[in-house]
């Protein structure tokens, strides 16, 4: 017999599959429909749902977004805004709400000097220093960070000292990243929950055709973001 927290346990799972996209088998299905049966269902039969089955179905109530989760990044939207004001006028530092969290993009202009991955100038470390301190605040709920390096499409040339540390802009946009997450390790966050990445000149967000478009490029992007963790 369905109980009526089974009903609403299966409606909230059903809702959830239909959000996500989820790809749901016909055995999952089967089981989504048996537990409609009985006293409170519609249907003739009836069973109840079993504890797990809902984790087999390859995800669980306990790990959805919460109302908790949300409100702690809308909080951080709000501090970003006012910690970065001047850094976002200038566009130095952008923000975004995408459909995986919060994102941050850092001109990497700020942060390094040209071919290095040294995060060289004090106006750099200071934005990652409020932003460290932002995540820290947040991240207990629950949240994964992902820093990603992305540089232009010029190389360092092959007679620069950088050149064999630095052969392509995947070793540097990688290098970048690393760089960032080290000093939020430093600075106390938890490296359980961050990942980095580089994608060299491939995820431009301008042609590279004019200066500007190649200095908005050159870019740290970080995500605070409600999914998993790569592995």
């Amino acid at each position: 017999m369905t109980t009526f927290g089974d009903m609403n346990s299966l409606l909230l799972t059903f809702f959830i599959a239909m959000l996500t996209s989820a790809e749901i088998e016909g055995r999952e299905l089967r089981l989504i429909l048996s537990a409609f049966e009985g006293q409170i269902g519609f249907l003739e039969g009836g069973s109840t749902l079993a504890p797990g089955s809902i984790p087999d179905m390859g995800f669980s109530i306990e790990s959805l977004p919460s109302r908790d989760k949300a409100d702690k990044l809308a909080k951080a939207v709000k501090e970003i805004n006012m910690l970065l004001k001047p850094e976002l006028k200038d566009k130095k530092v952008t923000i975004e709400e995408t459909q995986k969290g919060l994102k941050l993009s850092i001109s990497s202009d700020v942060l390094f000097g040209p071919g290095s991955a040294a995060i060289d100038y004090d106006e750099g470390r200071e934005i990652l220093r409020k932003i460290a301190e932002m995540i820290k605040e947040i991240t207990e709920g629950g949240f994964s960070i992902e820093v990603i390096g992305h540089t232009d499409n010029t190389t360092i040339p092959k007679e620069s000292s950088l050149y064999e540390k630095f052969p392509s802009n995947w070793e540097l946009s990688t290098a970048r990243a690393c760089s960032v997450v080290s000093y939020f390790i430093d600075f106390g966050l938890d490296p359980g929950l961050m990942y980095a990445e580089g994608k060299a000149e491939f995820d431009s967000v301008y042609p590279n055709d004019t200066a500007e478009g190649r200095m908005y490029n050159r870019r740290i992007d970080i995500y605070i973001t409600l999914e998993k963790m790569k592995t």
